[in-house]
């Protein structure tokens, strides 16, 4: 069985911003962008299993021990073109196919320190309390 692109890796990396670890999105940015981009809670899973994907594309960098991911100038190039007339909400229709264009994504193992999720988690909850929203994250309960 081949690898196939994602609707999740779509996501990730429409929530990705950024151009360099000095300006790079922190998991807790990118969750809060993702529950706001599609009012849904991305999961530890989702992640990194994205995040390998589109680092072997060359669509995003990473550095987990930083806590930063960020566009390439590749990544930047596609975001650009595909989302050039589509809304904040357009990702979903714009990002999934220029993905499969670029043919199977590459697996690799890639994990997060310990702990990182969890706290990027709380602080993305705080985040929404502070604003004074209730927003599903990963480990609420329906």
């Amino acid at each position: 069985m081949t690898a196939a692109w994602t609707i999740s890796d779509a996501w990730v990396f429409a929530c990705v911003e950024g151009t360099g670890p000095h300006d790079g999105y922190t998991l807790t940015q990118i969750l809060v962008k993702a529950e706001g981009i599609n009012h849904a809670a991305l999961t530890q899973a989702e992640f990194t299993r994205a995040v390998p994907r589109l680092v072997a594309a060359g669509l995003i960098g990473a550095d987990a021990n930083a806590d930063r991911y960020w566009h390439t100038d590749a990544g930047r190039t596609l975001y650009r073109q595909r989302m050039k007339r589509h809304g904040l909400f357009g990702w979903i229709d714009a990002i999934p196919p220029a993905l499969r264009r670029l043919g199977e994504p590459q697996d690799s193992p890639w994990s997060l320190p310990r702990g990182a999720f969890d706290r990027a988690v709380k602080q993305a909850k705080e985040i929404f309390n502070e604003l004074g929203t209730s927003r599903q994250l990963p480990g609420d309960t329906p």
